[in-house]
């Protein structure tokens, strides 16, 4: 039976974590500073629905504290910003007589369509995944999962292409761990999918909700799917798409818990770096790699970089603000 090592202890990555030690898979946790200080003293608190349980999970600071095993499994759980970062510090650590690049696959958890690309850099088998998380974690130690019957849904599948048989063992343990998983042949398809759903991601992290602000959230989708269509990425529609059932998965109600905004809002909220360079600046990218430009998203991206350097609290903007960022919703 695989080792699973989650590198990345944030709302995914510790919820992913918890199911899959709760379904009897041997986890460890890689976490950095408070959080990880938190989860050492006190362990995970993990709410649910169902309840609240504090977990015991192995937990370490980095490759350093831990010696890798031929049958371990890499979940690279971290955010698109960090990504990079974490998979040089992991890949050449010493498997066997061989090295992780070489000898253990990565499952790769990013938003957006860059970490596969740095991951397959340095490792041999990347299978790339889209994953749709309610989870929320904004206090060391703690993280807040109200999806249910099932904590997450994934789609996975090896990048750019092929069947490793190691996926077949991941998957069935995956949804051992009360995750419903699809196997699809053209995971980037799901991927641009998934971030033509989470564009608006910034705009939920600057704004209070209004009519104007789904306005805008509609024009950065729209310039999003023309700047695809200029690139050639076909974006899956996550619920037409998927062959699973997910029609019963819902965001539960926990009281005194309540979910209040997207991971971007969590990440402003927390004085976190952002993975906005990976959302909207990556139809920025592709816009100017194809002799287009895409002005809405780069000017949202522009926005919330510069919030962000202010300490902006997060949705503290007003509409005036978006009016004058997005110029073309007046």
């Amino acid at each position: 039976m695989s080792r699973y090592i989650v590198i990345g202890a944030g709302a995914v990555g510790a919820s992913t974590a918890a199911e899959l030690h709760l379904a009897g898979r041997e986890v460890v946790l890689v976490a950095r500073g408070a959080h990880l200080v938190a989860l050492r003293e006190s362990g995970l608190r993990y709410i649910r629905p169902d309840g609240t349980t504090t977990l015991r999970l192995p937990v370490v600071g980095g490759p350093d504290e831990l010696d890798l095993k031929p049958d371990d499994v890499l979940v690279l759980a971290t955010k698109t910003q960090d990504a990079d970062t974490a998979l040089a510090a992991w890949a050449w650590q010493p498997v066997g007589t061989g090295v992780a690049a070489t000898e253990l696959p990565v499952v790769t958890l990013q938003n957006g369509l860059d970490a596969e690309r740095g991951a397959l850099r340095r490792f041999s088998t990347v299978l790339a995944s889209v994953t749709w998380s309610p989870t929320t974690h904004v206090a060391p130690g703690e993280v807040v999962s109200p999806g249910a019957p099932v904590v997450a849904v994934y789609w996975i599948g090896q990048y750019p292409t092929g069947d490793d048989p190691r996926l077949a063992d991941i998957t069935a343990d995956f949804i051992a761990a009360n995750l419903a998983v699809e196997v699809v042949d053209d995971v980037l398809a799901f991927k641009a999918g998934k971030l033509l759903s989470i564009l608006p991601n910034a705009l939920d992290a600057l704004y209070l909700p209004s009519p104007l602000r789904d306005k805008a959230g509609d024009l950065l989708r729209q310039e999003a799917k023309e700047v695809f269509a200029a690139a050639g990425i076909r974006a899956a529609d996550l619920i037409a798409d998927t062959k699973q059932d997910i029609s019963g998965f819902v965001i539960q109600s926990i009281p005194g818990h309540e979910r209040e905004g997207s991971s971007t809002w969590q990440s402003l909220f927390r004085g976190a770096t952002l993975e906005t360079e990976f959302l909207n600046g990556e139809i920025v990218l592709l816009a100017r790699l194809h002799g287009r430009e895409a002005p809405a998203n780069a000017a949202v991206l522009a926005r919330i970089a510069r919030a962000a350097a202010e300490r902006r609290p997060a949705r503290s903007l007003t509409d005036d603000d978006l009016r004058t960022t997005l110029p073309s919703l007046a």
